[in-house]
């Protein structure tokens, strides 16, 4: 499937190796991703241990797992729809270089809004799968609440990236 969707990307644009075609704060820094992580873990694991009253260890495990798996099909899955939807509407990839402002930012803050409810829909079926003795419902609402609280701390940082860029005057 994965390769599928590869090849088709890159049949539609053949110039999309060179673009940052729209992964958001992630694609600009692995090391940036890799340290928004701990604090995500940390903060999701912290809800999920007190919705639904399991061990640190395993709310530790669930919120990992499931930030990493959804990190990597969200990116794939933005990666794609970003390449296709750039090509249809501008014939090429978009291209926003490294710290162009107020693009990056705003690419950010608008990207956030769909990548959320493809991460509550991921890690709360992974969550499922991994928790099938616990209700369903109260599962899905503590991936919820969970990734309300992460994805508002990264609306929260793309939103002081703009207003310090504006007071930079970067514009």
């Amino acid at each position: 499937m994965v390769s599928l969707a590869f090849n088709l990307t890159w049949h539609l644009n053949s110039s999309f190796y060179l673009a940052n075609s729209g992964i958001p704060l992630f694609a600009q820094s692995i090391t940036y991703q890799i340290l928004l992580l701990i604090p995500i873990v940390a903060i999701e694991a912290y809800v999920h241990r007190k919705y639904l009253k399991i061990s640190i260890p395993l709310t530790l495990y669930i919120s990992f797992m499931g930030n990493f798996i959804s990190t990597l099909g969200g990116g794939i899955a933005l990666l794609v729809a970003i390449t296709i939807l750039s090509h249809m509407l501008f014939q090429s990839a978009i291209f926003i270089p490294l710290g162009a402002f107020p693009l990056l930012p705003l690419e950010i803050m608008v990207t956030l809004i769909p990548m959320f409810f493809l991460s509550v829909a991921i890690e709360s079926w992974l969550g499922r799968w991994r928790l099938k003795t616990l209700d369903r419902r109260k599962v899905n609402q503590s991936f919820w609440v969970a990734n309300a609280f992460t994805y508002a701390m990264l609306e929260v940082v793309a939103i002081a990236q703009l207003i310090q860029g504006y007071f930079k005057g970067l514009v």
